[in-house]
């Protein structure tokens, strides 16, 4: 074993995990691959660039076998399928839209990198995500943006448990993306030039995951109508789970004016479509299940946050913490548009990730109280 001990890495083959191996075979540690197989081999979810299949398995191999580190995969699909893709349908099919990549993390990834390298002897785990950790002083840490704010993944990270994140080590957090395949390039790696993986685990038919998991569990859509905010059918539907808050493409219908959609009910099947800005803007967000990697923030703290990736931190005022620390509610300094039930909304302070919570569907002034 070398000298800083052994480390696990989540390999999938791509660029980011073959830096990172370089990188901390470079620092002084024993790297060992780890691909987890989140699919059945029999389970096509129509993206060949999958990031958790079988074709991943062998680009991994083959960068393991470049690099001369030992590698393995492991199967995962089952506890994949109850914990992630089970209740993605559910929130689908629900009318809300969820994130399966802040849920894969949190409950089934850093969960298995952690097992597998207790059973390996491997002091550390380690991936090929843009985001920083520091230690503590009592043994905790804090979860920071990556250095290059384009390719930043703090917002996928925020859900880990801390005794996980305590474990980890992310090679990659102050290098950008550009620095991290210029030092593939120089290093003659064979994924120098493989496509981005980022989410095409979740791309499904067509780039519908929805319809996919609809196919996979075996469930009939709920068809319904399209409606303006005043009642007036414009068109029909195959199903809710199609549909997101603030979409605009393949809505089907023709107003006049760019529609987008402002509301989903999954009991009637009726899906509201506006052509007016306005009717998509939210003052304050209200969260649920919320998760945090040090203590839970205080009311009336001001902090930044994402209602999704990439998109630019809002300023916000912590309203209410309720329920032991697990629901939140935050006003936003200036309203958002398409706060969407079911995505997450995640705290920061500056670069620091505070953590975050399941957006609900109490967006308006009526929504919950103490």
């Amino acid at each position: 074993m070398s000298g800083l001990g052994r480390v696990v890495v989540g390999l999938s083959g791509g660029i980011d995990s073959s830096v990172a191996v370089l990188l901390l075979r470079e620092m002084g540690y024993e790297p060992v691959g780890l691909t987890l197989r989140l699919q059945a081999c029999n389970v096509d979810s129509g993206s060949r660039r999958s990031c958790c299949g079988p074709d991943s398995a062998a680009a991994a191999r083959a960068v393991a076998q470049q690099m001369k580190i030992r590698h393995y995969v492991l199967d995962c699909h089952e506890i994949f399928d109850q914990r992630v893709l089970r209740p993605s349908w559910d929130d689908f099919s629900s009318g809300r839209t969820p994130n399966p990549c802040v849920l894969c993390n949190a409950v089934v990834r850093f969960d298995k990198l952690v097992e597998f390298a207790d059973d390996l002897g491997a002091v550390a785990v380690a991936t090929g995500h843009y985001a920083r950790l520091e230690k503590k002083s009592d043994g905790g840490v804090r979860l920071l943006r990556g250095r290059d704010p384009r390719k930043d993944q703090s917002y996928f990270l925020h859900a880990i448990p801390p005794h996980l994140l305590a474990r980890v080590i992310f090679p990659l957090g102050e290098m950008t993306k550009d620095e991290v395949r210029e030092l593939a390039r120089a290093n003659g790696l064979k994924s120098a030039e493989r496509p981005e993986s980022q989410d095409v685990c979740f791309a499904g038919p067509e780039g519908h995951f929805a319809e996919y998991l609809r196919q996979y569990f075996a469930h009939k859509a709920k068809a319904g109508e399209i409606r303006t905010p005043k009642g007036k059918v414009v068109g029909q539907h195959e199903g809710v789970h199609r549909f997101t808050i603030g979409q605009r493409r393949g809505l089907g219908v023709a107003l006049g004016k760019p529609a987008r959609v402002s509301a989903i009910d999954p009991r009637s099947g009726e899906v509201i479509v506006t052509t007016e800005a306005g009717d998509l803007l939210r003052d304050v967000c209200t969260a649920s299940d919320c998760r945090w990697i040090g203590e839970a923030p205080e009311v009336g703290e001001e902090l930044q946050a994402q209602i999704r990736y990439q998109q630019q931190a809002r300023q916000v005022q912590v309203e209410l913490v309720a329920d032991a620390g697990t629901r939140v509610k935050a006003r936003f300094a200036e309203p958002v548009s398409a706060v969407t039930p079911g995505q997450w909304l995640v705290l920061y302070r500056g670069d620091e990730v505070v953590g975050g919570g399941i957006i609900g569907s109490e967006t308006k002034e009526t929504e919950m109280s103490e």
